[in-house]
């Protein structure tokens, strides 16, 4: 029967990589050191002809099993190899490997050289079979598993193949059409424009097609550019500007009812953290312990 070959077992690697990296692709190289069996004696433990470092009382396994005798019963017990004192290897001192000090191994720096391909994802896994750590006691060397890891982008979020970003614009650009432009991932800079007549409410998504992140192995093929958009709304109008707005856009909603016979209140322009604090003012002014937190001021008229 065909004795089963001992693997060496799986190594990962986590690499980080920036969102332009798995834009435009990039090939790196992956610091690492690497065991492999020693050149001075070929992973035997000594340069010396016919010298093994393998224990021969153990046979290289670190332990022994041992008869015991209990009772009227017979047992075996597997303990340490005293000969090599459970490490599986001995050579005399004179005998030892001057290059490994017959440990049969040495550690060299062999860095992995990774290519990132355009559209690879966070968490994509690039195996290098075979590369992981040499030893005596295993046949076939496990392999490197290098996983990407994608930082964080201060103007990007990636959702699959698709890219995401938000952009603030004011109430004159949300009605009158805006330009603005946007450095991509590739350094090229692109013209955003949305032309009058056309309004951007808060919170309106607009795509861009093809603008997004490269599909890995379709080469030619993109997502999209998604834009979400936050509109800013001035602090005040003056009268005169007033005026002029309510002769193009709709007439303001009022409520049915006789105004005269109902309570009207305007509600205050300062921030909410404005009142709260001027309330807890007044509370601590009239020494009221009771007194909750603060609501939005209204002034009644």
């Amino acid at each position: 029967e065909q004795q089963r070959k001992r693997k060496g077992r799986d190594v990962g690697i986590a690499f980080p990589v920036s969102l332009e990296d798995l834009y435009n692709g990039k090939t790196v190289e992956v610091p690492r050191e690497k065991d492999i069996l020693c050149p001075g004696c070929n992973g035997k433990g000594s340069s010396k002809p016919g010298v093994s470092s393998v224990c021969s009382d153990c046979r290289g396994q670190g332990a022994r099993m041992m008869m015991r005798q209990m009772g009227n019963m017979i047992t075996q017990q597997q303990v340490a190899c005293q000969a090599c004192s459970g490490t599986g290897s001995k050579i005399d001192p004179k005998d030892k490997c001057k290059e490994c000090d017959a440990k049969r191994i040495v550690s060299k720096k062999l860095p992995l050289k990774v290519t990132i391909e355009r559209g690879m994802k966070h968490n994509s896994k690039i195996p290098f079979m075979g590369e992981g750590d040499q030893h005596p006691d295993i046949d076939i060397p496990g392999a490197i598993v290098v996983v990407l890891q994608q930082k964080e982008h201060d103007k990007f979020t990636r959702a699959n193949d698709d890219l995401k970003m938000k952009q603030t614009i004011t109430l004159a650009d949300a009605l009158c059409g805006f330009q603005f432009t946007i450095t991509h991932l590739d350094g090229r800079t692109l013209v955003v424009r949305n032309e009058q007549g056309q309004f951007i409410k808060p919170g309106d998504i607009k795509c861009i097609i093809g603008e997004g992140m490269p599909i890995e192995g379709k080469p030619g093929k993109a997502g999209d550019l998604i834009i979400e958009f936050n509109v800013v709304f001035p602090e005040r109008l003056q009268e005169g500007q007033v005026e002029e707005l309510l002769k193009v856009l709709p007439a303001p909603t009022k409520p049915a009812v006789d105004l005269s016979e109902a309570e009207v209140h305007f509600v205050d322009r300062a921030p909410l953290e404005e009142v709260r604090k001027a309330m807890d003012k007044e509370d601590d002014d009239e020494d009221d312990v009771q007194g909750g937190p603060g609501g939005v001021q209204c002034a009644s008229h």
